[in-house]
Formats: structure tokens, C-alpha cells, sequence
């Protein structure tokens, strides 16, 4: 077993996820699913895994990654790319190239190991029409197909961030359209995954009921039982000294346990030639959270711009301020109060906050406990309170 940092998980590198898996699988026997998991608790390594074990429950898998997709066309060319590159996407060649659909595309190219470029003739079709045609004749192909889309909710925002009611028509019309695909094509089971949740965006533009044909299933951080066995696997397998008492203090340290910090502490932590002790695992976080590892958390601040573009961005990380500077966290009035010198009208301050805690609360920002909003991470937590919040006292 691989101590990875950030690459997805595969074959043996991958721990675990049996009863979240096992579950995905039944569910998917009958409904098409939206898998809600905050970033870095391996929900793309969970998909591929599930992709490489398809063939047992009688799927054959097509996973795309939308994130980067620039416009509606641009996802439709991504999902044709995946499901030729697919080992059957010949026999979906063959039924289509001498149709309407197979004249429309332009070009196919074979990349490499990097898997199919394609084009379509200019002005041959609207993006709606090329898909439907997609999808049509792949529930003609005998057997079951599984389409896993990874961060859809990443491009949905990418159309919505622009902030124009054109944008905002073009989700809608983007998101009821997949829609009638879920419910046309039975042979085809559908999950939407993303570490932003697509049921906030959708709340957001009042467009619940575009979804609301998917069954929701969450993936969280390990329980301790779990990241205490993923410490023991990596111990043996890099020959580390780990006794039982320092995993269970890296757990309790760590107080998240989401798969990637635990392999970051590892990692800090497996060239050492003698026995581990508490002391050990203190250093091992100082140096992931010094200036020189920015990189490791620093992601979570720039995704959320990515993610949400400004204002939005901007009234998050004024959130995130006022959370770190206490343990406990802050209470929702307090993050109120925060706003309002840039949101001065009350309803519209208290709508744009509760949107902003349903993002951050999925996005694995935030929890609130006993009435009050926190880190998940105390990690995150420790670097944002070192790196990036301004004094209390000062200006936000």
C-alpha cells in the first residue's frame, strides 16, 4: 500500500468504503443517485473503485470529470469522448457512425493514452439534440450502463457564477434537461457527484424539483475505528514503528479524519528509524502547517473564488475569519453581524448567509455543533487561523 498524497486512490492503495460502496450498489438498483462528499475524503478514488468493480453488479462504467468544461457543448463532447474510449464504445461507433448522429461528428481521434478527441460539424445541431442522440442509442446497446459525472456542481457553477439571468436560464434549461434524460432512459443509471452540493445550488434557484428524482447519499471522513486500521496498513506496509496509542493520537489530533490528512501526517512521519511518539506527530504537523506547505490547505481558500466567484467568495471567507478565532466557533448572529457592513439590507443578509453555511457545512468547511459554527477540520482550522485571518480587531 502507496502512502498517496493527493493522487486518486486505486487497486490496493484503496482502504476500505465496503459498507458505503455496497450500499451505492443496491441503491443503484432502482434510482440514479446524487453523492454529496466534501472535498478530500476520497469520493474520486470511491467512484473509480467503483468503476473498476462495475462488471460484478452488471454495469458497464463511464466516469467524467466536468470540472474544466467550459460550456454545455463542451460536457456533451466530454461525455461522447468517455463513452467511446470505453472498451464497448466500439460497438456504440459502429451503430451510430453511419447515421445522422455519426455525419454530425466531425472528427474522432484516438490521443495517446489520453482517450478520444472529437468535434462536430459547426451549426450541425443544438448541444440538447447531441446528447438526447447519446443517450438514445446507448440504451439501445444491450446491458446496463453506470455514468458517473465527478464535479458537476463545480460546472454548473461556472454557468451561474457569470450572474445574468441569460446564465441563470442556461442552468436551469441545462439542469431539467438531464433531468429528462435520467427519466427516459431506464438502461442508464445516472451519479452525479461533486464536493459542492448541487441540491444548495439548485435551492438557491429555486429548481429543487430538478433533482428531485435523485436519491441522496453523503461520504464522510473515517470513523476512528477505521483511520486507525488505514494507520496500521500503512505502518506495516512502510515498516513504521506505530504503536496503537500514537494512531489513536493521530486520530484525535487530527479530529476530521478525512483519508488525505491522515496519509499527509503518515507521510511527515514513515522515515523515522525509531518508534513514533506523541512529540513525533506534533512536528509532523507544525511543518504541514508552515509557510513552505501552503499548498496543502491553501486550496481550500482559492476553491471557494473558484467556486463561488465574488461576492459570494468574499462573504465565505469573511465567514471563516470570525469561525477560526475561537474552538468552539461562532454563532449564528455573530456570522450575521459579520455581514452586515457589506449586506446592509436584513433579509437578503439573512438569505445570503444561510446559503453560504449550506455550501460551506457540504464543502467540508464547516459543522455546527451546539448551536454553534466551527471547523470540521481543526487543522484547516489551525492554518487559517495563522495564515490567512486578519487580527480580530482589524478591518475585515
Amino acid at each position: 500500500m502507496r502512502n498517496l498524497t493527493g493522487a486518486v486512490a486505486r487497486d490496493n492503495d484503496f482502504f476500505n468504503r465496503i459498507n458505503e460502496m455496497q450500499a451505492f450498489w443496491r441503491n443503484l438498483e432502482t434510482d440514479n443517485l446524487l453523492l454529496l462528499a466534501p472535498r478530500r475524503v476520497g469520493k474520486t478514488s470511491l467512484l473509480r473503485k467503483m468503476g473498476q468493480d462495475s462488471d460484478t453488479y452488471g454495469f458497464t462504467t463511464i466516469f467524467i470529470d466536468v470540472s474544466d468544461c467550459t460550456d454545455e457543448l463542451h460536457f456533451v463532447q466530454r461525455l461522447y469522448g468517455a463513452i467511446l474510449d470505453n472498451p464497448l464504445g466500439d460497438r456504440l461507433w459502429g451503430q451510430i457512425k453511419g447515421s445522422w448522429l455519426g455525419k454530425t461528428i466531425g472528427r474522432v481521434q484516438k490521443v495517446g493514452g489520453a482517450g478520444f478527441t472529437l468535434e462536430f460539424q459547426p451549426n450541425s445541431a443544438p448541444w440538447t439534440r447531441l446528447g438526447e442522440e447519446l443517450a438514445d442509442a446507448l440504451s439501445k446497446l444491450d446491458g446496463r450502463w453506470l455514468i458517473q459525472i465527478d464535479e458537476l456542481p463545480v460546472f454548473v457553477l461556472k454557468l451561474l457564477n457569470q450572474d445574468q439571468p441569460a446564465e441563470r436560464a442556461r442552468v436551469r434549461e441545462f439542469l431539467y434537461w438531464m433531468r429528462r434524460l435520467r427519466q427516459e432512459y431506464a438502461g442508464i443509471r445516472w451519479m452525479l457527484a461533486g464536493s459542492i452540493g448541487l441540491d444548495t445550488v439548485t435551492a438557491r434557484l429555486n429548481i429543487a424539483d430538478s433533482i428531485n428524482d435523485l436519491r441522496i447519499e453523503k461520504l464522510g471522513a473515517f470513523d476512528a475505528p477505521t483511520a486507525d486500521a488505514l494507520l496500521e496498513a500503512l505502518a506495516a506496509a512502510h515498516q513504521v514503528d506505530l504503536s496503537e496509542a500514537v494512531r489513536g493520537y493521530i486520530v484525535t489530533r487530527t479530529g476530521w479524519p478525512a483519508p488525505y490528512y491522515l496519509q499527509l501526517i503518515f507521510h511527515e512521519l514513515r522515515d523515522l528509524s525509531r518508534a513514533v511518539i506523541e512529540a513525533d506527530v506534533e512536528r509532523a504537523i507544525e511543518d504541514l502547517l508552515g509557510p513552505h506547505h501552503r499548498n496543502y490547505f491553501d486550496y481550500w481558500r482559492q476553491r471557494l473564488y473558484d467556486e463561488l466567484g465574488r461576492p459570494d467568495a468574499d462573504y465565505a471567507v469573511t465567514l471563516l475569519h470570525n469561525c477560526c478565532r475561537a474552538l468552539e466557533g461562532s454563532t449564528r448572529s455573530t456570522l450575521n453581524l459579520a455581514l452586515a457592513g457589506a449586506i446592509a439590507d436584513v433579509p437578503a443578509r439573512e438569505d445570503k448567509l444561510r446559503y453560504l453555511l449550506d455550501v460551506m457545512q457540504n464543502d467540508g468547511y464547516l459543522v455546527e455543533t451546539q448551536n454553534r459554527w466551527r471547523f470540521r477540520s481543526p487543522l484547516l482550522r489551525e492554518y487559517w487561523l495563522r495564515r490567512l485571518a486578519p487580527p480580530e480587531d482589524a478591518n475585515e
